[in-house]
């Protein structure tokens, strides 16, 4: 099936891929080198609607649907994957948690501070004892009248040192509870992890809780409800991160096509032999099927159906072809390929991310494995 996007949306689309050529392509090696995305590129991309693409309009969003949204994450994934993340790891999981689970007095009060403040949510559920293993989370509330304390840790948090608002899962006596808390409260330690291998530029921090106080009223949703939440937005979460695989692998394909039609060698250029053709072709075959996958998924989701098979699908699939399609182009680059300096080798350390994050691709396959068995 091939998905038509109206005029509205395709003019949407234009307007970001231009604003990613024009604002991130020219300091993605600068963030990629520096591990930092500067202050100013979040206003900008607060000023274009970037800090709320899939909040509805009436809350001051763009309002797109996730096939849209998909395709924004793939644009800014073909020019940066640290960038890219950022805006995944703010859209699908800390802002669209508080949207689709909060009250209306938090859901306006977060979005009017993100637009305001252009600082983007952050989201902790991964524990440095309970990654994959997420349900045995060590981070614990106790409840006293009508306050929440909050005791433990999460690690590898995006936006952790730097977010105001932070989505907060801790199992107590009720379950898992999903809490909104200030990232200034007292008690709450904030540790910057740096050296990562890959999406550089986007925060990632260790946070620790020592008695944080939260009030009653940022208690998300119901008692023991914040697994289950979680689980909800892990699903639009790995249609995200598909569509940044898919950008990183896009760009990986364009890159060579380019390389190889320039780069001589034997008296002719490198597009002329039939290895390199293979290469190609394996690539440009497994871009296509990854879209074709994530557009499924999408408009699944979009319409409320049971999407966790063909989710996954698209989630474990699209991130292993960013990985072969960025493992390819440096074999074609050669030993040039293997030098920052070219550019290429960051799509390879930006695409294994893709395995890992929202799910480790073990994960998929469980979940893809469990539902053909049903």
């Amino acid at each position: 099936m091939v998905y038509e996007l109206s005029e509205e949306k395709r003019l949407i689309l234009s307007n970001i891929e231009e604003f990613a050529k024009r604002k991130v392509e020219p300091i993605s090696k600068k963030v990629d080198e520096e591990d930092h995305i500067p202050e100013e590129l979040y206003v900008e991309m607060k000023d274009h609607g970037l800090l709320s693409l899939i909040i509805p309009q009436e809350y001051g969003g763009l309002g797109l649907d996730t096939i849209t949204y998909s395709k924004v994450l793939e644009i800014f994934g073909r020019y940066s994957g640290g960038i890219a993340l950022s805006l995944e790891a703010h859209n699908s999981l800390g802002l669209n948690h508080v949207f689709l689970f909060g009250s209306e007095h938090m859901k306006k009060m977060v979005i009017d501070y993100t637009l305001k403040n252009s600082r983007p949510v952050a989201w902790a559920l991964t524990e440095p004892s309970s990654g994959t293993d997420a349900k045995n989370m060590s981070t614990t509330y106790r409840k006293e009248g009508n306050r929440y304390f909050i005791n433990g840790s999460k690690i590898f948090i995006t936006h952790g040192a730097s977010a105001k608002y932070i989505v907060v899962m801790a199992k107590g006596e009720n379950g898992i509870n999903a809490f909104l808390v200030d990232g200034d409260s007292l008690g709450l330690e904030r540790n910057k992890i740096m050296n990562k291998m890959g999406v550089r530029g986007s925060d990632t921090a260790e946070i620790v809780f020592n008695n944080v106080e939260v009030p009653s009223e940022n208690l998300i949703g119901n008692e023991g409800e914040g697994f289950k939440q979680a689980l909800k937005i892990l699903e639009g979460g790995r249609i995200a991160i598909a569509g940044i695989a898919l950008g990183l692998a896009e760009a990986a394909l364009n890159l060579s096509i380019d390389y190889a039609k320039q780069r001589k060698a034997f008296g002719t250029t490198l597009s002329q032999f039939q290895g390199i053709q293979f290469y190609l072709a394996d690539i440009a075959t497994n871009v296509q099927a990854a879209r074709l996958l994530i557009e499924h998924a999408a408009e699944l989701y979009d319409r409320g159906m049971n999407a966790r098979k063909e989710i996954s699908m698209a989630k474990y699939f699209a991130s292993q072809v960013a990985m072969d399609a960025s493992r390819m182009a440096i074999q074609i680059y050669g030993g040039y390929g293997y030098f920052r300096d070219f550019g290429i080798e960051r799509y390879l350390r930006d695409s294994k991310l893709m395995e890992i994050g929202e799910g480790t691709n073990e994960v998929q396959k469980m979940i893809i494995a469990r539902e053909l068995l049903k």
